[in-house]
């Protein structure tokens, strides 16, 4: 994972990434879809897996996120990852799964793969066809929800490794060791169709 750094306020009650008490953070499981992890695999690990497809700019924003994406030719489902700043542009940082009525604006750029249908979930179940009781089963009260939409908003704080602490000083010139942690947001979007997910996005992002 690339080492970023933006201008941000920490929040003396941030709690820590390890927090034993309250959920604050997605968990590894329900970062990981068919074998491929936020923050520990690349686009290069997406397409060597699901074979090669277009990597395109999300927007004409210059900051803009990259995304990639694959179509089952099955059952039209969708499965996209994206990359933004804070993975260097090729770590993933967030992934969604869009069902055929959902609508994927951007289909036409998709590759098909057969690993792709609307049974793949991720490793903790969160999949397409979940209602909003079997969601909050699997993560929890929300965070926001309305009649068409549920999301999960997660802070924390995650101490660095060793590894990280040396590779901030050695390419920021930035010594942080009197503050070793990164600020980490996790979040879990759910969109509905007469009461079943349609849409689907994880995602996970730190900075310092």
């Amino acid at each position: 994972m690339s080492i970023c750094c933006t201008a941000q306020t920490r929040r003396d009650d941030e709690p820590y990434c390890d927090e034993p008490s309250k959920r604050v953070d997605i968990t590894d499981a329900d970062a990981t879809i068919i074998g491929l992890t936020i923050g520990h695999s690349s686009l290069d690990d997406v397409q060597a897996k699901l074979g090669r497809a277009q990597v395109a700019r999300v927007s004409r924003e210059e900051e803009s996120d990259v995304s990639i994406c694959y179509v089952s030719a099955i059952d039209r489902t969708i499965l996209v990852f994206y990359s933004g700043a804070m993975g260097g542009w090729k770590d993933i940082t967030s992934f969604a799964l869009w069902s055929r009525e959902a609508v994927f604006p951007s289909a036409s750029q998709c590759a098909l793969s057969t690993l792709v249908s609307q049974n793949i979930a991720t490793d903790s179940g969160l999949r397409l066809g979940l209602t909003k009781e079997e969601l909050q089963e699997k993560a929890g009260p929300t965070t926001k929800s309305s009649l068409s939409s549920t999301r999960y908003n997660y802070f924390c704080r995650r101490k660095m490794t060793p590894g990280e602490i040396k590779g901030f000083k050695d390419t920021n010139n930035w010594d942080v060791r009197r503050d070793p942690y990164f600020d980490r947001m996790s979040w879990i979007e759910l969109h509905y169709v007469k009461s079943a997910s349609s849409r689907i996005e994880v995602g996970r992002i730190e900075s310092y």
